[in-house]
């Protein structure tokens, strides 16, 4: 089987998007909400990113009203917010357009022939200040313009009009700025729309809809995104003279599940479900799901947990070579997790111990375990973060919690060697419609570390994991939620090296590292009655270079090392080959997932405290950028003491399914016990105590 893993490159994501073949009709009427109180003349329509907030243009008004909406892109929750007038630039405004951000608002205009842009204080709020910017004019190419869009980076504008009957698109070099527009091309499309009104693209602009007087929605296929000039194949139209004689735009939601429609004939926005993806018309093929922002947003879920998780087992266990490298011996390796009164910290006893299975059933006592001439340590950390949303993929909120706990052995020629068992929970919170993937791992590493002299070093982990993913997939507007498993398998290793340089009480260690790990991921997808299959690999590898700044500070009975870490680290060979298919056809979507080199920049903060009696501290903060993408916050805090021989650790199974982890140390006449214990049984069920007691 291993044999054959490492011969498969692909992944198969098989979501049950549907429930219905792909060759069925498409938009279905779901409900209609009517704006001639404000808007007797309706002609642009947009929503801002999360379908909170509709934005309906008109030239009754000479004006763009602002609705609010209750439930995400369901035009039946919709009240009236306000209205803004824009009869100063144009008295027959006829399309609005926004900027990623709603900062910036674009607005067409018969009269001028221009587009108008303004900027918002407050991005996609017109009860904020709204200032004129500046205006492009079209008429070279259009004297009755239409409504507009731009692609996902601001780069390309395009506008339709009546009179030329065509799309034309511009270049902006200067995003979102129309003042930098320059005509680049057109598309006619006189022979499929007459009087068109509108037009919009699917999230990589390869599909392009424009809707006019013929009351229709017609559908094209580009074979470049976004690129008028490329092969333009027109597909089909999709009727809508049942709700509206005269449509004058339309919009979808992000994950192209719904279609709305405005109309100057009923001074209505009408609501369509499609039956997949940006499947506007009968003829039409859904949108290959990698196309789905929540989808890709799935799958670089799991990508980006099986890389960190390999990243916190690899760190676990260099923080600990650190740790050696600062002391004069090992004996005070010991640390005893405490109780955080935090409810995102103790998830710790309800998910991490949770993922230990039966089969570390028992674990006795370290201490009568090891050899004399071992020692033990444990850490735990709980690290956040998000990726942010981008007009392709979902954005991702991850939580991530984790113990390592771990024995090694120090020889006199300054040689290291050491074993880590780390579990750890991740939680990523996918788009904002209840997708998520839940993955509880463990890993087994091994660690060591050779000294050349008193000051060069060089450092190497290698491990294993093992990956339990639950997948929640809910879609966009509906109540329709699939559920999937995946488990997965994976290997990682580091090698880092560095000097010490001293001055003082004050050590400057410049270091580089590689990393590098290989995941494969197997599962079985459970959607309706039907069970498939899936196959992924991701591989990464990094490659770093960074500085460690440590000063010591000797206080009365006690010592604080007080630390800076700054690392710039480049992400070289990371790449996933991502192939994805409907449960309800055979055909296969491919495309290449995390395949981009990035920039990641790291700056650590911590210190430790250690007392001549015994008790130590240490905390750590780091905070991770990686450029263009987003960010990862990571938060170490663990305490113990340093006596070896009166510590106990011990973790079990018992056979009603309850796991315990438990640390003891005795203080003199006291005795201090931390225990965990978690109920498999039951998920609500987990208990975290921490007592002082003595004995008389």
């Amino acid at each position: 089987m291993l044999n054959y893993l490492n011969k498969i490159f692909s992944i198969f994501l098989i979501f049950n998007l549907t429930f219905v073949s792909s060759a069925q009709a498409a938009a279905t009427f779901v409900d209609s909400f009517s704006v001639v109180t404000q808007e007797n003349n309706p002609t642009g329509l947009t929503f801002n990113n999360d379908g909170t907030k509709m934005f309906v243009s008109g030239n009754a008004g000479n004006d763009v009203g602002e609705y609010s909406l209750t439930t995400a892109f369901d035009v039946s929750t919709a009240t009236f917010v306000d209205r803004f007038e824009v009869v100063n630039e144009d008295n027959n405004p006829s399309g609005v357009a926004f900027n990623n951000d709603g900062t910036k608002m674009f607005v067409t205009g018969f009269t001028g022939d221009n587009v108008y842009e303004y900027t918002l204080s407050t991005g996609f709020d017109l009860t904020s200040t709204v200032s004129f910017v500046d205006s492009f004019d079209v008429s070279t190419h259009e004297t009755a313009p239409g409504g507009l869009t731009f692609n996902n980076e601001g780069t390309k504008m395009f506008v339709v009009g009546e009179n030329f009957k065509e799309v034309i698109e511009y270049t902006l070099t200067t995003p979102f700025d129309v003042s930098s527009a320059s005509f680049v091309d057109s598309f006619d499309v006189v022979g499929q729309v007459w009087r068109p009104r509108d037009v919009a693209f699917n999230n990589d602009g390869t599909k392009m809809f424009v809707v006019g007087h013929n009351d229709e929605v017609d559908e094209f296929i580009l074979s470049t995104g976004f690129d008028l000039s490329s092969t333009i194949t027109y597909v089909g139209a999709f009727n809508v003279s049942t709700q509206d004689d005269t449509p004058t735009g339309v919009t979808f939601n992000n994950d192209g599940t719904k279609m709305f429609v405005v109309g100057s004939g009923s001074g209505n926005v009408n609501e369509y479900t499609l039956s997949c993806a940006f499947k506007v018309t009968a003829s039409s093929t859904c949108d290959a799901p990698q196309k789905i922002k929540e989808v890709r947003g799935i799958v670089d879920a799991q990508i980006n947990t099986a890389k960190n998780f390999a990243k916190d087992s690899r760190q676990s266990a260099l923080k600990r070579l650190a740790n050696l490298r600062a002391k004069d011996d090992n004996k005070n390796a010991r640390k005893i997790e405490l109780n955080f009164q935090n409810e995102t910290l103790n998830k710790i006893s309800n998910n991490v111990l949770s993922s230990a299975p039966a089969k570390f059933n028992p674990i006795q006592k370290l201490d009568q375990i090891l050899p004399n001439d071992w020692a033990a340590w444990s850490e735990g950390s709980v690290s956040f973060g998000k990726i942010g949303d981008n007009p392709l993929s979902s954005a991702q909120d991850m939580t991530s919690l984790g113990i390592s706990i771990g024995a090694d052995k120090k020889t006199d020629n300054d040689k290291v060697s050491g074993v880590a068992l780390r579990v750890g929970n991740t939680d990523v919170d996918v788009g904002t419609y209840g997708s998520k993937v839940d993955t509880n791992a463990l890993s087994l590493s091994v660690y060591g570390s050779n000294s050349f002299d008193d000051r060069n070093f060089l450092e190497h982990v290698i491990g294993a994991s093992y990956l339990d993913s639950d997948i929640t997939r809910k879609n966009q507007g509906n109540t329709n939620t699939q559920t999937g498993d995946r488990e997965g398998k994976q290997v990682f290793g580091s090698l880092n090296f560095g000097r010490e340089y001293e001055d003082g009480d004050v050590i400057i260690t410049p270091t580089g590292r590689i990393d590098g790990s290989y995941t494969a991921l197997i599962a079985i997808q459970k959607m309706a009655t039907k069970r498939s299959g899936i196959m992924q690999d991701i591989k990464f590898l990094m490659a770093s270079l960074g500085v460690l700044i440590d000063q010591d500070a000797d206080l009365e009975n006690s010592n604080v090392r007080s630390r800076i870490n700054l690392e710039y680290g480049k992400e070289l060979g990371s790449n996933s080959k991502v192939v994805t298919s409907y449960v309800s056809d055979n055909e296969n979507f491919e495309y290449q997932a995390d395949k981009k080199n990035k920039d990641i920049y790291t700056v650590g903060l911590g210190f430790d405290f250690k007392h001549d009696h015994g008790l130590t501290i240490s905390t750590d903060y780091q905070k991770q950028k990686i450029r263009y993408i987003g960010f990862i916050n990571k938060f170490t805090l663990s305490a113990g003491f340093l006596s070896r021989n009166e510590t106990e650790f011990a973790l079990w199974l018992d056979e009603d399914m309850t796991s315990n982890f438990k640390i003891s140390k005795a203080l003199g006449v006291f005795d201090l016990e931390f225990n965990l214990e978690n109920d498999f049984s039951n998920q609500e069920n987990h208990n975290a105590n921490l007592s002082l007691s003595s004995k008389f």
